[in-house]
């Protein structure tokens, strides 16, 4: 009997996916051309130009993250993840809002899928508000009061501010761009569904940003964060922009919480979730408790490896 030749190994092709995220975030107009420096990137809460990383930034970054990118990327993280962290996030807002007019006036708009074998079915859009936020959000975004990469969900969070954010070279390798490795499924899994992939079982729909939070102190889960809205917008806006399909639908039991943020309330502890909410036909952005298990139900906390610059 002929021995089977061993399979190759897997690697991943840092240069492949840079070039799909860059043209991705061009599509989205994420990117802007800086007049003096001709360089692209984007205008942060600042005023201050950040620009992208370059390829030959990131694949060197890859390298200095060795030990922590080959242990993940056997656990399902296969996928690069570039978000614009300096962006203002009403400016996001704003373009996800106009990413989702187009599509739905070119008919080209349609529910996600977990595979391209599967159907398109078009998703209706609601002609009056396209992305709903709550006011509460808005403003604490507006004056700055989110925390972002909270320890905990309390007021002894020792989180971090927006700018203090991407200006931390453990989270933001480049100045106001975290890079990232992220899973590329689609949908969460749901309850009982999870895989075990490299001693890590998958993270499943279902548990309250506290257990999530709890979960990821964890050795299984070393060197993964919570996702922040930031996160949400840009992988919503880039799969819209490449595959026509939304994301995060509340009614496949895959709205998000954004794990890596964080308000105190007079009433209560509260993180963002994102989702797209099929019924109404538009985006929802807006805050839950930390302990909510109504919720959780439909909610999932996918996570993001962070590649540090200060390691």
């Amino acid at each position: 009997m002929q021995k089977k030749k061993p399979q190759p190994e897997k690697s991943f092709s840092v240069e492949k996916e840079y070039t799909r995220c860059v043209t991705a975030l061009n599509r989205t107009g994420i990117l802007t051309l800086f007049p003096k420096s001709k360089s692209t990137g984007v205008i942060g809460i600042d005023g201050k130009e950040y620009p992208i990383p370059t390829k030959e930034q990131v694949v060197e970054l890859f390298t200095r993250n060795k030990e922590l990118v080959s242990r993940k990327f056997p656990q399902g993280f296969n996928r690069l993840e570039l978000t614009p962290m300096a962006m203002p996030l009403p400016y996001l807002f704003d373009l996800m809002k106009t990413a989702i007019l187009k599509h739905a006036t070119e008919g080209k708009i349609y529910q996600t899928r977990c595979s391209v074998s599967e159907p398109l079915i078009p998703v209706r859009v609601n002609k009056e508000k396209q992305v709903w936020i709550w006011d509460t959000l808005r403003l604490a975004i507006d004056t700055g009061e989110l925390v972002y990469f909270p320890r905990e969900y309390s007021n002894n969070h020792r989180g971090q501010t927006k700018l203090e954010v991407i200006n931390n070279e453990h989270i933001c390798a480049f100045p106001g761009w975290s890079i990232g490795l992220v899973e590329s499924f689609p949908v969460m899994p749901q309850q009982g569904k999870g895989k075990t992939l490299g001693g890590r079982k998958q993270l499943e729909i279902g548990f309250s940003p506290n257990e999530y939070l709890q979960a990821l102190r964890s050795e299984t889960y070393r060197g993964e964060t919570g996702k922040t809205l930031e996160d949400f917008i840009t992988n919503f806006l880039t799969r819209l922009e490449t595959t026509n399909e939304v994301s995060n639908d509340v009614y496949d039991d895959n709205a998000l919480w954004c794990l890596a943020q964080y308000l105190k309330i007079p009433y209560a502890d509260v993180v963002p979730t994102g989702r797209w909410h099929r019924s109404v036909g538009r985006a929802r952005l807006d805050m839950h408790r930390s302990n909510n298990k109504l919720c959780a139900k439909k909610f999932g906390g996918s996570t993001t490896v962070r590649l540090g610059n200060g390691i």
